[in-house]
């Protein structure tokens, strides 16, 4: 069919079946909703009509409501945008209708998708169909009645874990739950649903409204217990979400009030937490993560991806050996390349542990871990590279290094081959200087650990062809990460616009702030740890490596701390060996070490920036400002020099590669809801106090000057420049 839309056939069986059609996925879209009423009111009306069955075309159920009607919510702050599904389609229209309704499920039924299911009399469905409510992702519940059908056919336990954890189950499983009552082939499956139908009808089999049923729901105080242990750790694993706790107050008011009651409070709290700060935060994220497949003059020109089959990785480390087992577990060859054999088995052995984890937690096979592995190969020459479509450079962050590979590289690999460096911070044009084929060159970034982190930064320099990005944007998707272009500077985008995050907070511990609380308040805002325990995390030597070269790149705005070098000087190295800000041992969480407190006295009087030689008085809030603040302002310098396509991909980029926290949307969604005035304010303020390091930059000036977001694209055309 060319436009979405609800059809109804009724065959010779007396039976309506009722498809909803809206390719690819079948979303749940306003004039779908419609055209469902519209043929649920047919059907029960016709006296040809003895049962009714509903499904989806192209071998879809449904996925789901359409949440652009989110994004208008947002903008207008207007609820009554919000349809009444649960009440008026799902409860009156579909569950109460005087005719039996079979769902005939294949391919998927999610989020509200499911729900119209659950408002079914049986379920039947194809092997394999991925069934789930993955509302809370966007900082929502199920809208349509699903925290209370649910528990009803589940069980509590198991309907919490979907719902709060957002995880799909299959068919399979499904039916030993009680979800679906029977599977079968997807060529018997309306035929089975038709069937179903009748017999429901004809009282061969039982008609049940789920929202009745109670007999899995347990006794009340088994319930509470379920309830109270389930609200514990979500208070744990997720203090800043409202929609948790939201959820489990509903599921509890349908167990204490009765299903119909607990449907209603579900639609309330559903449109309340629409206007959360929370689900506008989510939203964004989701949108802004589909719009990095766009990039203007790349997917735009009719360009294909070549195919990358083979890919040569040079440097056995932590990255090279976690970038490798990423291509491997999406069955792409490796050609892993290191300058000796201790090192080479070191590498191998460390892909090999990358893959038997996966297996040992039950996200690999044991067949699938044989395959990644069988496609692995270790050489210490450069023989193998002859017939490579990649090759991605992954050793230590050193110029003349990588300028050598780079030289050998060109000369090893086929025409063709593309150029890739895992650099973090240094400019590929320098890394690239020596060679010819500038067209080649791409930036390759990604985050440790490589083979974990979902975040692919593809660095396009002015040379590079959009064939290139094109063909690694490809790549990326294959390896699951997500790609973001971006253009070419000292520390790319998103090193960049961190690069204040760190100096920020040594700026403060040095004005007296403690170094511990510092930690504590940035993983309370949402980040999964503090800037002190990040750098114990990464090691000394990367912090030094960086800093000097963001002191090179950027000597107006850099701070030098003597506190990592005094760290190091007293035989400190982070987790790597078990000291730094914290203490490590195995097996137990680190523990903040009161030992460093001298190395910072010793680092302060060094720096000797505390008003007075007293350290500065300062509350929780003004904490996190000071260190995510002179990042929001470096982000404005990324987007006025154009080393992003849009502000939302440096979200993507913040959320997925800096572990920011997505419910806020992404460094720039968060700091428009802050507000742009509020940040120059501020910044100027520090500015005046303790130096240039806090300077607002240009952009944020006159966006906050002008009342004009941040994150709205720039009238004139210098933000295309770089890219």
């Amino acid at each position: 069919m060319a436009e979405p839309g609800v059809t109804m056939e009724v065959g010779n069986d007396a039976v309506a079946v009722i498809t909803i059609h809206n390719p690819p996925v079948n979303v749940v879209e306003l004039p779908i909703l419609a055209g469902l009423k519209e043929k649920f009111a047919e059907a029960t009306r016709r006296d040809d009509v003895k049962a009714i069955v509903l499904t989806g075309g192209g071998g879809r159920f449904s996925g789901g409501f359409d949440i652009n009607v989110f994004q208008i919510v947002h903008k207008t702050g207007d609820r009554s945008r919000l349809p009444d599904v649960s009440v008026d389609l799902v409860v009156n229209t579909i569950e109460d209708a005087k005719k039996p309704v079979v769902a005939a499920v294949q391919g998927l039924a999610l989020g509200g998708g499911l729900e119209l299911a659950l408002g079914c009399h049986a379920r039947i469905a194809a092997p394999r169909a991925q069934l789930g409510l993955p509302e809370l992702t966007l900082g929502i519940i199920p809208g349509f009645g699903g925290t209370q059908r649910l528990p009803r056919l589940v069980g509590l336990p198991k309907a919490i874990e979907m719902m709060l954890y957002s995880k799909s189950i299959l068919s399979e499983e499904g039916k030993k739950l009680g979800l679906i009552d029977a599977i079968v082939s997807p060529e018997d499956l309306l035929k089975v649903s038709r069937q179903w139908a009748l017999d429901i009808a004809d009282r061969r089999k039982p008609w049940i409204s789920s929202l009745q049923r109670t007999d899995k729901l347990g006794s009340l105080s088994e319930a509470n217990e379920i309830i109270k242990l389930a609200r514990e750790q979500a208070k744990r694993t997720a203090p800043n979400m409202p929609q948790h706790q939201a959820c489990l107050d509903v599921m509890h008011d349908g167990v204490v009030n009765g299903g119909y009651s607990g449907v209603l409070k579900e639609t309330e709290v559903f449109k309340d937490l629409v206007l959360t700060g929370t689900a506008k935060g989510l939203v964004h994220a989701f949108f802004a993560q589909r719009a990095t497949s766009k990039v203007p003059n790349v997917t735009d020109i009719g360009l294909k991806p070549k195919p990358v089959k083979k890919v040569a990785v040079i440097g056995g480390g932590l990255m090279g050996s976690g970038i490798a087992t990423a291509l491997i577990l999406s069955n792409i060859f490796v050609v892993l390349k290191e300058v000796n054999s201790e090192f080479l088995q070191k590498g191998i052995k460390m892909i090999e542990a990358n893959v038997q984890g996966l297996v040992a937690r039950k996200k690999l096979t044991k067949d699938k871990a044989e395959k990644a592995l069988s496609l692995l190969k270790g050489v210490l020459d450069y023989s193998e590279f002859k017939d490579v479509d990649m090759v991605i450079e992954a050793v230590i962050e050193s110029i003349p290094l990588k300028q050598k590979i780079f030289s050998e590289i060109e000369k090893a690999c086929p025409p063709h081959c593309i150029l890739a460096s895992n650099t973090s911070t240094i400019d590929l044009n320098i890394i690239g200087e020596n060679t010819r084929s500038q067209d080649r060159i791409v930036g390759a970034h990604f985050f440790s650990p490589a083979h974990v982190m979902p975040l692919l930064e593809i660095v396009r320099t002015e040379k590079t062809s959009a064939q290139v990005v094109l063909d690694l944007m490809a790549v990326g998707k294959a390896i699951k990460k997500v790609p973001v272009v971006v253009g070419n500077c000292a520390g790319f985008a998103v090193n960049r616009t961190f690069f204040p995050y760190t100096q920020s907070a040594h700026i403060l511990v040095n004005l007296g702030v403690d170094v511990f609380r510092v930690d504590r308040l940035i993983s309370s805002f949402g980040l999964p740890m503090g800037p002190f325990q990040l750098q114990d995390l990464a090691g000394y030597g990367v912090a030094v490596a960086v800093s000097k070269i963001f002191a090179d790149a950027f000597p107006d705005r850099t701070f030098r701390s003597p506190l990592v070098d005094l760290m190091m000087k007293d035989g400190r190295n982070g987790k790597n060996n078990g000291k730094g800000y914290y203490i490590y041992q195995k097996g137990s969480k680190p523990k903040p070490d009161s030992s460093v407190l001298p190395i910072i006295e010793e680092s302060r009087r060094t720096t000797n920036i505390m008003p007075k030689g007293k350290p500065i008085t300062i509350t929780d809030k003004e904490v996190v400002e000071m260190i995510l603040f002179p990042v929001v302002n470096e982000a404005c310098r990324v987007l006025d020099e154009g080393f992003v396509v849009r502000a939302s991909d440096l979200d993507v980029a913040s959320v997925l590669g800096m572990s920011f926290p997505s419910y806020r949307g992404g460094i720039v969604f968060w700091a428009d809801t802050v507000g742009p005035k509020h940040i120059y304010a501020s910044l100027k303020k520090w500015e005046e106090v303790y130096g240039g390091f806090y300077k607002p930059s240009r952009y944020l000036e006159e966006r906050a000057t002008r009342g004009v977001p941040l994150s709205a694209p720039a009238s004139s055309s210098t933000s295309k420049s770089r890219l």
